[in-house]
């Protein structure tokens, strides 16, 4: 049995300090705490988010943020509008939402406030709220990411025993995009020895392309915490061969060995270029104030995505994210300090970055993601 517990939020919207590269949000939003599906690999049990008094309640007791629409509405108009992930934490789309309906309160007001969304969830749900969707798609930018890690109906109850199933998550991306609303997978995490064989990349990849406008995958499971204490019980009950490689494979690290994700990483471009998928969300583009800033900003932060992809270090681009944030928090135009020649002059931006900029602000492109893009 669920309890939900109706509490108030004295905020709602937490704002990033550097733009997201994958999601391409600046802000996050959850509506919820917990989350009903009960995802066994979910990460979302860590101390570092949990709220409940024990990480086994995650799935039993739900939170609602009751006043959430109400907190929202005062702190919109205080921000710059730009992309709100929901959620990063929690499904928005969760079984509560059918009687709370925060989420479509939510969208209501960013939709009002002329805010981009990218919505994460395992929910057909969302098509509840299409009219909502198709209109910030109009206004500004929209893009939905339906999770799905494997159509495989044996392994299913043990990794995800309550969400619906990947067949329906699959005919929602469909229909979103019928809609106009773009919307993609999102393959993650990759479960090692369950899901990370390349029968299973590749089966979910290829059914994805017929429908999804791109498919995102390259995060390796992580086991922190009480996410490594509950997926071990889960070993060790239905799964004990795979016990001593989990402890080989992470020993006392979160994540698998980098070569381990570079692997993985180099198996699902290869099936993305097969199938002809986009592996990663195009740059988000909506009005701003210098326009050209924030495109030049993201075409920066798509070659870090790349140069992250295949490295599998988040840190290998981490000259494009500094150099992405000078530029989207200048207080003029990039293509006047272009022809002033003085691009070098600005904060992290070195020699190598000013001349992909300087080619995407005459071309709208540049070789450097373009090599990127296509290569391994």
């Amino acid at each position: 049995m669920v309890e939900f517990v109706e509490i108030k939020a004295k905020s709602i919207l937490q704002k990033q300090k550097f733009r997201d590269n994958w999601f391409w949000n600046r802000y996050n939003l959850n509506p919820y705490r917990g989350c009903q599906f009960a995802c066994n690999y979910c990460d979302a049990i860590t101390e570092k988010y949990l709220v409940h008094e024990s990480y086994k309640d995650f799935s039993r007791i739900i939170y609602i943020k009751k006043n959430a629409p109400e907190v929202l509405e005062k702190e919109v108009e205080k921000l710059k509008p730009d992309v709100v992930a929901m959620s990063g934490v929690t499904d928005p789309y969760q079984p509560a939402e059918k009687k709370y309906e925060l989420t479509r309160k939510i969208l209501e007001i960013l939709a009002e406030h002329g805010f981009p969304v990218h919505i994460i969830t395992k929910s057909d749900l969302v098509l509840r709220d299409i009219d909502l969707l198709r209109e910030i798609a109009r206004q500004t930018w929209c893009t939905v990411s339906l999770t799905i890690i494997t159509f495989d109906n044996e392994l299913l109850p043990y990794l995800e025993p309550f969400a619906p199933s990947p067949k329906r998550r699959l005919e929602t991306v469909e229909k979103l995009n019928e809609e106009g609303i773009q919307a993609g997978v999102d393959f993650t995490p990759v479960v090692p020895y369950l899901l990370d064989g390349p029968e299973n990349i590749e089966e979910v990849i290829k059914r994805a392309s017929g429908s999804a406008e791109y498919i995102l995958i390259g995060a390796a499971m992580t086991l922190r915490s009480n996410q490594r204490i509950r997926f071990f019980e889960l070993l060790k009950k239905n799964f004990p061969a795979l016990v001593e490689k989990y402890e080989n494979l992470y020993e006392k690290q979160e994540t698998p060995p980098q070569d381990y994700i570079v692997r993985l990483n180099g198996l699902a471009f290869a099936f993305c270029k097969n199938y002809g998928i986009k592996n990663y969300i195009p740059p988000p583009s909506f009005e701003r104030t210098r326009r050209e800033n924030f495109d030049v900003a993201n075409h920066l932060l798509l070659i870090a995505f790349f140069k992250e992809f295949k490295s599998a270090n988040p840190y290998s681009a981490w000259a494009y994210h500094k150099a992405s944030q000078t530029i989207e928090n200048l207080n003029e135009s990039i293509t006047g300090i272009c022809k002033r020649k003085a691009l070098e002059k600005l904060p992290g931006v070195e020699k190598t970055i000013s001349r992909v900029i300087a080619e995407f602000l005459s071309n709208a492109k540049s070789e450097r993601l373009e090599k990127e893009m296509n290569t391994w």
